[in-house]
């Protein structure tokens, strides 16, 4: 089976570098390194690095927020929403969003508010129609190369958006930056832009890979109490070997370079890509390992049982979709990027939604 489910990419590359990483350990590291860490609060040093590498104001963020260290994107998504769900009932998301934030919101008895989005983004005008009618003061977003629909919102739009979450009391956005590695030049994150009001979730097991277990919440002080226990409970202890190492590949260069490895890829395959789609309606950021196809009017769970039959697996759209849209895929590279049966895939599935016959 073409498991063209995962939207990010592993190179041989990556192994190379743990490897050298491994190399430089003294004695006393390899016993420290196997420690449990005694906080999930980072050291100053390690907050440094992380917002450092975010491309952060370090001394007004550091006045402004704390920095956390948990296992995975995933972990921090559900430990916030827990944290949340005493004083909100509802959530904010686009009207297309990432399935393991419908699935951890609907866990905790959330509903999910829809608000609407253009080719950029949240529209500020329906954002704050949204938040006018108090129905929540917490809302997900995913600004920067999104999960599913690929689009980058623009910093003109970042900076109104600002303004009007700041003029409401007590509003929040819980920034999920997934993506943010794929862009050569993105805008700033929200995280920069109003960090008093900004939960940042950043993880490494995406721009290096999913062995790293090594993520961040980055949350206005005094948000969420709690927090720590409750990683605790959920992930028994954190991980000096991944924080550390974490840390080096910030630090030393390394994730940088691999990051550029891994947009080169997903630059050269948009080239053929493109060949392959033309005239089909679909998104697709250069650098981006995930491709957002209109199906005309072909059923997205008939089209994605056809494909399991030719042995190709792809994600339904109507899984990311808060209106139950069965009318697109999100076929996702990050897996199969460099297998020789991805492009005669590609065009099965570009020949399929032509005809929009199921054949």
């Amino acid at each position: 089976m073409l498991n063209l489910r995962v939207n990010y990419p592993s190179i041989p590359q990556e192994m190379d570098v743990f490897e050298k990483y491994t190399a430089g350990f003294t004695a006393p590291d390899k016993y420290q390194l196997l420690r449990t860490p005694s906080s999930f609060y980072v050291s100053n040093r390690d907050a440094e690095t992380v917002l450092n590498w975010l491309k952060c104001d370090i001394g007004r963020i550091s006045e402004t927020s704390d920095v956390v260290t948990i296992p995975s994107a995933n972990s921090a998504l559900f430990c916030i929403l827990s944290l949340f769900k005493g004083r909100e009932q509802e959530v904010g998301v686009e009207n297309n969003t990432f399935p393991g934030f419908k699935m951890c919101a609907q866990h905790f008895g959330y509903k999910l508010g829809m608000i609407e989005c253009d080719e950029y983004g949240i529209i500020p005008e329906a954002l704050e129609q949204y938040l006018a009618t108090g129905k929540s003061r917490l809302v997900y977003i995913q600004p920067t190369v999104h999960n599913p629909s690929c689009f980058v919102m623009p910093l003109e739009r970042r900076l109104k958006i600002a303004e009007i979450v700041k003029s409401f009391k007590d509003v929040y956005l819980l920034e999920d930056d997934a993506y943010r590695f794929l862009h050569d030049n993105p805008p700033p994150a929200f995280l920069n832009l109003l960090p008093e009001r900004t939960i940042h979730v950043y993880s490494l097991s995406k721009p290096f890979n999913p062995f790293l277990k090594s993520a961040y919440i980055v949350h206005p002080k005094n948000l969420l109490p709690g927090l720590e226990n409750l990683i605790r409970l959920t992930t028994s202890s954190g991980c000096s070997l991944f924080a550390d190492f974490g840390r080096w590949l910030m630090e030393s260069g390394e994730l940088q370079l691999l990051m550029l490895e891994k947009q080169r890829i997903a630059k050269d395959l948009k080239l053929k890509i493109d060949t392959i789609f033309t005239g089909l309606d679909y998104n697709l950021f250069p650098g981006s390992f995930h491709i957002w196809l209109s199906l005309g009017q072909l059923d997205t769970y008939q089209f994605t049982d056809f494909l399991r039959s030719r042995d190709i697996d792809v994600m339904d759209g109507a899984d990311f979709s808060l209106t139950d849209n069965r009318h697109r895929v999100r076929i996702a590279l990050g897996s199969e990027w460099s297998s020789p049966d991805l492009l005669p895939a590609l065009a099965l599935i570009g020949e399929t939604v032509r005809r929009e016959q199921l054949v």
